[in-house]
């Protein structure tokens, strides 16, 4: 390896050593933090596990874990199926047609959360709407359905017609069609979908505080509402179990998904 190639690999590892470095290093002080005896977050006195025995006890961080759950995945799943089925129904039209409809699609994605917040708490009072759980999966959904319509028009792009035709052609009905060809074919883009806006959703802080009203406070409003006293370390154990709970979730998905490439062509269609 000549002064020059060892230059470039070293510079590569530099880049990727400081990437890695830069995201991760806040997780793993998350990690240790965790373990501080300190009632104070950012003042490390020793070692302890008591935080991780006190988190079942707080009971309003679990609350609120439970609501941006139900919250995340109602938002998630109703956008999930509009941008799927928007994608499906743009597929066919004229060409400026769907590129202005596109373009529309679009717009949520690039206007910042306050213009939306703002607007959708002033289009709620206008109305009269009382502010609550429904209107918060509303809101989420104002932003999912875009995330949701990006994944599936390319997914339902390049889908081949062909496959449900052939299916109509050996004796299934339509819904059958759907139900052993197409959404077997899309279920991986519907799955990055899905958890793509569950994790927009679950996160949103703006657009939630200006849509939910009295209550129904979130993870990251509940968390927010804290810092006025500092982070504690129980908050640092719950984040630390999320953090785990996830990873270990994207890690069954993976084996699943290598394990089973092709599953969805195992099953047979019965007309």
């Amino acid at each position: 390896m000549n002064s020059r190639s060892w230059w470039h690999c070293w510079l590569r590892r530099m880049v990727l050593a400081l990437f890695l470095g830069a995201t991760y290093a806040p997780v793993v002080m998350i990690f240790i933090y965790s373990f501080n005896r300190s009632r104070l977050g950012g003042v490390w006195t020793g070692f302890s596990t008591r935080w991780y025995a006190e988190l079942f006890q707080r009971s309003e961080l679990w609350k609120a874990l439970g609501t941006s759950t139900l919250i995340a995945a109602c938002a998630s799943s109703l956008s999930t199926i509009l941008g799927t089925l928007a994608a499906f129904g743009l597929r066919h039209w004229r060409r400026r047609t769907r590129d202005l409809a596109r373009g529309l699609f679009s717009i949520p994605l690039v206007v910042p959360d306050m213009i939306i917040g703002v607007s959708l708490a002033l289009y709620y009072h206008s109305l009269a709407i009382e502010r609550g759980l429904a209107t918060i999966i509303v809101a989420h959904m104002v932003f999912g359905v875009s995330y949701a319509f990006v994944v599936m028009s390319a997914a339902v792009k390049l889908l081949d017609e062909t496959l449900f035709a052939a299916a109509l052609d050996c004796g299934a009905t339509p819904w059958q069609s759907h139900r052993w060809v197409t959404i077997p074919t899309l279920a991986p883009s519907l799955g990055v979908a899905w958890l793509l806006v569950f994790v927009m959703s679950f996160d949103d802080f703006l657009i939630t505080f200006f849509s939910k009203g009295l209550g129904n406070d979130t993870l990251p409003i509940k968390i927010y509402s804290q810092m006025r006293f500092g982070l504690r370390p129980a908050t640092n154990a719950l984040f630390a179990v999320i953090f785990l709970v996830t990873v270990v979730g994207v890690a069954v998905g993976a084996w699943l998904s290598y394990r089973r490439p092709n599953s969805h062509l195992g099953g047979t269609i019965s007309p």
